[in-house]
């Protein structure tokens, strides 16, 4: 099939991708920010971040949970015309819904993707916890002008190890959740839902089963996610001495 073949399903996580993440960081912050104002605790506690992060993850599950099941049907299509039931994302999409309705066709997985999605809670929980304890080493062991320059690896370093502790933790339910939505839209699925596809799955393969891809995944995460919060931390810096500068302009 060619190199194309692996970029197969690129277009729907393109798209969903930068409202996946802009929704999931400023839920994140929101949540933050009302837990900090509720327990009235500076800097937040561990549990407060992981909570938040969760609250982030499921508000996110509406959008993950069609842009995976179309991205699904189409990375498991071959090229040949007797295999090839879909054009594109566009095609998919509608005869996802002519075939099984919006529910069934786009969001009938949702549980497994809230359960995926929950692992948002080590996500954030991890980088933040990380984040401090390594400025708090460079705080201690540098100046002001030197933790200023090694914040970005920080937050880099801090939002790999994020990323490593996400997918250990949501690899599991992401693995079930593929399962049920390559099953063929032709005929009746093999599973009912995510319990008897993760027992069976536990039964026939054992823990093997539900970590299988698991190399792949850990060697992309740790640089994409190190990479996504060292730009999040430096865009929210710039927009707040953006913002701090107009104030002080104003007065």
């Amino acid at each position: 099939e060619g190199v194309l073949a692996l970029y197969k399903g690129i277009t729907p996580p393109l798209i969903g991708k930068g409202t996946t993440h802009s929704l999931l960081f400023a839920v994140y912050e929101k949540a933050l920010h009302n837990l900090d104002g509720f327990y009235g605790s500076q800097p937040t506690s561990f549990s407060q971040n992981m909570l938040a992060g969760a609250i982030a993850g499921w508000a996110t599950v509406p959008i993950v949970t069609p842009i995976d099941q179309i991205k699904a049907c189409l990375q498991t299509q071959y090229s040949s015309s007797s295999t090839t039931k879909f054009k594109g994302p566009l095609d998919c999409f509608h005869r996802l819904v002519a075939s099984r309705g919006v529910y069934g066709g786009l969001y009938r997985h949702w549980f497994p993707t809230a359960i995926e999605m929950t692992g948002m809670s080590v996500y954030f929980g991890v980088y933040e916890a990380s984040r401090a304890h390594f400025t708090r080493k460079l705080d201690c062991n540098s100046s002001k002008g030197h933790l200023d320059i090694f914040s970005p690896l920080v937050s880099f370093v801090a939002g790999g190890f994020g990323g490593l502790a996400f997918w250990l933790t949501a690899l599991p339910a992401d693995a079930v959740k593929n399962k049920l939505m390559t099953q063929p839209l032709d005929k009746d699925p093999r599973f009912s839902g995510f319990v008897e596809c993760f027992s069976h799955t536990l039964k026939t393969q054992g823990i093997a089963g539900l970590y299988k891809g698991m190399g792949a995944s850990l060697l992309r995460t740790f640089p994409v996610n190190g990479a996504t919060f060292m730009t999040y931390e430096g865009v929210t810096r710039l927009l707040k001495e953006d913002a701090g500068r107009i104030e002080t302009s104003r007065a």
